[in-house]
């Protein structure tokens, strides 16, 4: 009997910008599909490749089912350009939604025309069973973690319950041409993505973790990422691990192990770009700090969030300045980078009602923002400090807020596909304030840092240094007018994008 085919698709997350890492969560899903009835085909957006054509292609009178794994934004409106395709190839193949956005907005994702069924939130034994059960044509009712039309309603089953990730089976890379996602970093390693927990015990009101996870953390035992870091290194030579991890650190215990095994099997990799938090891993012991350094810790992702107290309550973070200022100190002496994510912009009700005072309190924040990195850098060596401009993301009590405060959440899918999560989406931000907040976004801490010069193409380099320089006087003078250098920047970065996207239907015509 011939093997009904899954076709699954991971899209762009922006419209000009690519991820060229493994599409894990399509990966992840797959773990309990039975490979001796389906055929899997996994569909990645991805900039060396013609994503549409092998989308659109993968599809045919046997496929079974159409996926997407999408975020709120301009993942929704790739997928939807993907999905109008296939449903012109094909329109009775059932068109499914899964990751977040379908996940806190179900009945909403249903309602629109190119959505037929959504698996809700942890989704391994959900899509399998659902698999199944399309297969062999059984109704939908018992499958629980969904919705789906029926008749023209929407339904939405019961939940199901989370569920502990050593139950199902390691990840299979066959699924995917693993070379094709292995990018080469600044340093010249052969880096790749894994993901070996879910979910955050934490709860910041402005994420929808604790939402999809309920504060839960779901990890993989220490054997198991080790197993897999094995493979990767012996099959594909990986030098570096970034781990996409929500919050990698919550285990001490567990990240002790996985170093210990680092050092004693001599592997000569490095891994960061991993989640934590700064009062967390404070807690560390000075033994587990040296050890994860020897292992090749690299780099750590915080969520520094705020320069005040006052903004850092708001969010629920659990942490203070000095927290930040502290964990700056202890990740330099042990020679391991970190990215500090920072946001303005933040609803304080009642306050953002008007402008006037929504811009003092914007322009606080950002002064705020600066003094603390003062305190936590002061020789200006850092990684990478990434600001956002506070963008409301349904589901979390922060979303509430922002709707008392003036913001109008789009009301469908196809209005979600238009919500461009990287722009000012809020009433109460004031021109004056977003341009300071874009400077600091896109100049100021992108070129104080002589890190990014790696990031550049050496007959570059000496325009690189002027903007080095003039980054570092604007942050020293707090001086955000004039930004003749942000405006050359965007123009450069408009002519680039307008290139890669005549590259990219240039090639769809071949």
């Amino acid at each position: 009997m011939t093997k009904k085919c899954i076709v699954l698709f991971m899209p762009k997350p922006s419209e000009y910008g690519y991820y060229r890492g493994l599409p894990l969560a399509l990966m992840e899903i797959c773990k309990l599909i039975d490979k001796k009835k389906f055929d899997v085909k996994i569909v990645a957006a991805h900039p060396d490749f013609d994503y549409k054509k092998e989308a659109i292609d993968a599809v045919d009178e046997n496929t079974l089912l159409f996926g997407v794994s999408a975020m709120t934004g301009y993942q929704i409106k790739n997928s939807i350009e993907i999905i109008k395709f296939v449903r012109k190839k094909n329109p009775n193949i059932p068109i499914v939604w899964g990751g977040y956005h379908a996940s806190i907005l179900p009945k909403q994702t249903l309602e629109s025309a190119y959505a037929d069924i959504v698996v809700i939130g942890q989704g391994q034994r959900t899509f399998a069973e659902l698999a199944q059960a399309l297969a062999n044509g059984k109704p939908l009712d018992k499958i629980r973690g969904i919705g789906y039309k029926c008749n023209g309603k929407i339904k939405i089953n019961a939940e199901r319950e989370l569920e502990d990730v050593n139950n199902f089976p390691d990840i299979d890379f066959s699924l995917v041409d693993v070379e094709k996602h292995v990018i080469i970093n600044e340093d010249g390693k052969r880096y790749i993505n894994l993901c070996t927990s879910f979910g955050c015990p934490h709860r910041c009101t402005f994420c929808v973790e604790p939402i999809i996870f309920k504060r839960r953390w779901l990890a993989l035992k220490p054997e198991r990422v080790l197993k897999t870091m094995k493979y990767l290194i012996e099959k594909h030579n990986i030098e570096f691990f970034g781990f996409n991890d929500s919050n990698f650190f919550v285990d001490k215990e567990r990240v002790r192990k996985i170093c210990t095994e680092i050092v004693k099997n001599k592997w000569k990799i490095q891994w960061g770009d991993a989640n934590g938090r700064t009062r967390e891993m404070l807690m560390y012991d000075e033994k587990l700090w040296k050890l994860m350094a020897e292992s090749g810790c690299k780099s750590i992702l915080i969520g520094a969030e705020a320069g005040s107290q006052e903004m850092l309550e708001l969010v629920g973070k659990d942490a203070t300045v000095e927290d930040t200022v502290n964990f700056a100190r202890v990740t330099r002496e042990h020679n391991i980078d970190v990215v500090y994510s920072l946001m303005v912009g933040l609803p304080k009700h009642p306050e953002c009602l008007k402008k006037s005072e929504a811009e003092k309190i914007v322009m606080r924040e950002i002064r705020d923002i600066l003094e603390m990195m003062d305190k936590s850098l002061p020789e200006k060596k850092y990684h990478a400090i990434l600001l956002f401009v506070y963008t409301p993301y349904p589901g979390n009590p922060l979303f509430e807020v922002s709707k008392k405060c003036g913001f109008k959440e789009p009301k469908s899918l196809e209005e979600w596909a238009d919500f461009e999560i990287v722009s000012n989406n809020v009433p109460w931000l004031s021109k004056k304030a977003y341009s300071a907040a874009q400077q600091l976004m896109d100049f100021v801490f992108p070129y104080a840092c002589d890190y990014y010069k790696k990031k550049h193409i050496r007959s570059l380099g000496p325009l690189h240094d002027f903007f080095h320089k003039t980054a570092l006087w604007r942050w020293k003078h707090r001086a955000f007018g004039f930004q003749i250098e942000l405006s050359a920047l965007k123009a450069f970065r408009w002519a680039r994008a307008k290139a890669n996207a005549f590259k990219e239907k240039k090639r769809s015509k071949n």
